[in-house]
């Protein structure tokens, strides 16, 4: 456990890097954070799990590893389930130029992403997590496409008792509305909604509702988050409206499983870093403020990405107003004279020489 005080952005320590953060506040009053975690230079994500909790948005703490990948059994075991993530056979405008790129260069795209590979570590992706009856549910996914679900006394973990979910894909969220009915989404490029069974770790597969966002009608390119604000649903996720998935926009309705009608972009991470790519978040409403936590990348790397956090404003119509990042994040704006650290930069342009001695 590490403990860390802080209110600008990027939240975290440095070396700490905590992406695709789902904000939950949780029976105790804290706030919960549950991410991947960046810790390899080749790949996103890694095989492990760290909860983060502050009580006031200034004292953080970085739990010990809540899970790994070795710790789920079907994980490269021939005999377990296996269900399809991307659906080939419905290829998106995205998907087609991927595959056209790839064809132009000789590679066959749909053959790589779909090839068991015995090797390929067990990464877990993002997850996300929920009270329910003095439980604690971790909703998780692989790089194998499965999905999957714990469960700890503590919100912080460990979790234990792994159970593989009759699904494909990446980004789980989950949400239980007012009368206690738990919904699972999960997707990329189209997303799918399902009632979950009281037990919260089983669905009728024949309910599963399909294309509740899609990249064609709402620019979704993965990263399910479910919100309720009034009687109003908040589908929030990694929107591609401006040519890749940089942003965080939303969709509403009236339904936790939709219609849902796309309303807009939140926050745009674009020329956070050179190499910055996309983005994967949540909102939440803390002590009476809603906050949207995304990810900013660092080091010219796609990967190490970092969390960051910024008010938003729900307006009385229901709509949320895009907000720019910023180096102040839930802080006080920096003095006049007052040091700037370069990493806590948030736009970068042009080029940046650096000159020693």
């Amino acid at each position: 456990m590490r403990e860390f005080k802080n209110r600008r952005n990027p939240i975290l320590p440095l070396d700490i890097h905590i992406p695709d953060s789902e904000g939950h506040v949780m029976p105790d009053g804290k706030l919960y954070l549950y991410g991947s975690f960046d810790d390899r230079e080749d790949v996103y994500c890694s095989d492990k799990y760290h909860v983060v909790s502050t009580p006031d948005m200034e004292h953080w703490t970085i739990h010990d590893v809540s899970l790994t990948g070795p710790d789920i059994p079907w994980y490269n075991n021939p005999d377990a389930p296996k269900y399809p993530g991307i659906d080939w056979s419905h290829p998106t405008p995205f998907i087609q130029k991927m595959l056209a790129d790839a064809a132009a260069k000789g590679d066959d795209m749909k053959e790589a992403f779909e090839k068991e590979d015995e090797e390929k570590p067990p990464l877990l992706f993002a997850p996300d997590c929920i009270y329910k009856d003095g439980k604690y549910y971790l909703y998780f996914c692989m790089s194998d496409d499965s999905e999957g679900v714990v469960v700890s006394d503590r919100p912080e973990g460990p979790f234990t008792d792994p159970v593989q979910l009759p699904c494909g894909g990446i980004d789980p969220a989950i949400f239980i509305d007012d009368d206690g009915q738990a919904y699972y989404y999960w997707g990329q490029l189209f997303s799918h909604g399902v009632k979950l069974n009281e037990d919260m770790v089983s669905f009728q597969e024949d309910e599963i509702v399909d294309d509740l966002v899609t990249e064609e009608e709402h620019f979704f390119h993965e990263g399910s988050s479910m919100r309720k604000i009034g009687d109003t649903y908040y589908y929030v996720y990694a929107d591609m409206q401006r040519g890749k998935p940089t942003s965080l926009g939303y969709a509403t309705s009236k339904s936790p499983l939709g219609p849902f009608e796309y309303q807009g972009i939140i926050i745009d991470n674009d020329g956070c870093d050179p190499e910055s790519w996309n983005n994967h978040g949540s909102i939440e409403c803390v002590n009476g403020q809603w906050y949207v936590f995304y990810h900013r990348s660092s080091r010219a790397s796609q990967q190490h990405r970092r969390l960051c956090i910024e008010p938003i404003t729900i307006n009385a119509d229901g709509t949320i107003d895009e907000v720019k990042m910023t180096s102040q994040g839930v802080g006080e704006p920096f003095a006049p004279g007052e040091t700037i650290m370069g990493y806590q930069a948030c736009g970068l342009k042009g080029t940046v020489l650096h000159r020693c001695g």
